[in-house]
């Protein structure tokens, strides 16, 4: 049985929105709360519509913590524009990358009778790790990364 999903309340946000500085763009208030949420997703407290006590302290602590962290990006990455690839290719099970090295273009039905699976979920496993792959490679065509651009 899967856990029950959580999910972020207003006032759970708002603690980090009270301890963001003024004048942050749009991306860097999103950032800091991609860095926020997932701590309050992972805690069995998340969900409070009023967060008191040792529960807000939390929050509260997390927000300072995702503020330090959006600081230290800003110092080491502000000013240049950087691509986060999904990293779909990272999540693959063992099985799963084994079973994309074995692919051919057009052998979906083989690799589903080898490996268990329906035709479509081997066609999603492939898919997700083309992606990624092509992904990958686009940030490394020629002339992009040459010193003295951008």
């Amino acid at each position: 049985m899967t856990a029950p999903r959580r999910w972020m309340t207003e006032a759970e946000a708002a603690v980090l929105e009270a301890a963001l500085p003024d004048g942050l763009t749009a991306d860097m208030r999103d950032v800091a709360r991609c860095l926020y949420e997932p701590l309050v997703l992972a805690d069995a407290r998340c969900g409070a519509k009023a967060p008191t006590g040792a529960w807000l302290r939390q929050l509260q602590a997390w927000a300072a913590q995702a503020c330090m962290q959006l600081q230290y990006l800003a110092e080491q990455m502000g000013g240049r524009a950087t691509y986060l690839a999904k990293g779909i290719a990272v999540h693959l099970s063992a099985r799963d990358r084994e079973m994309c090295g074995k692919f051919r273009g057009d052998n979906y039905r083989q690799l589903a009778a080898e490996y268990g699976l329906t035709e479509m979920r081997v066609r999603q496993i492939v898919d997700a790790w083309q992606r990624a792959r092509f992904a990958q490679r686009q940030g490394q065509l020629p002339g992009l990364d040459e010193p003295g651009r951008g």
